[in-house]
């Protein structure tokens, strides 16, 4: 996410950083009024990664590792006892939890991008 926040800020055209100038905005309103709208779409787009591999990373180190009693202990848990509806119901709820966290992304993305869209 950081890395796409600052190639969204250092691909803002010249122009606003030299209109900004003109009308003397201070740091904390180029921020504010140019340079965070401007830089919304790239960092929405780290936020969509993160959100994947934050999810990914969580549900591999419940598999792998296995110390709680959280979705993927109990996927462990119906593998190995050949528990295929167990398996299932866990596999469906991660995809709904996965399908909730880029759901709740986009309509994030939606809401605050909806001016620039006008």
């Amino acid at each position: 996410m950081v890395i796409n926040t600052w190639q969204g800020v250092r691909g803002l055209s010249p122009a606003y950083r030299e209109l900004s100038d003109v009308l003397i905005f201070s740091r904390v309103d180029f921020v504010r009024l140019v340079a965070l709208p401007g830089a919304l779409p790239a960092i929405f787009t780290g936020l969509h990664a993160g959100l994947i591999y934050a999810w990914l990373a969580t549900l591999g180190s419940e598999l792998f590792l296995n110390v709680t009693p959280g979705i993927g202990g109990r996927l462990n848990e119906a593998s190995q006892l050949f528990e295929m509806d167990l398996l299932f119901v866990g596999i469906l709820i991660l995809a709904l939890i996965g399908l909730f966290y880029n759901s709740s992304a986009h309509w994030l993305e939606t809401r605050l991008l909806r001016r620039r869209t006008r």
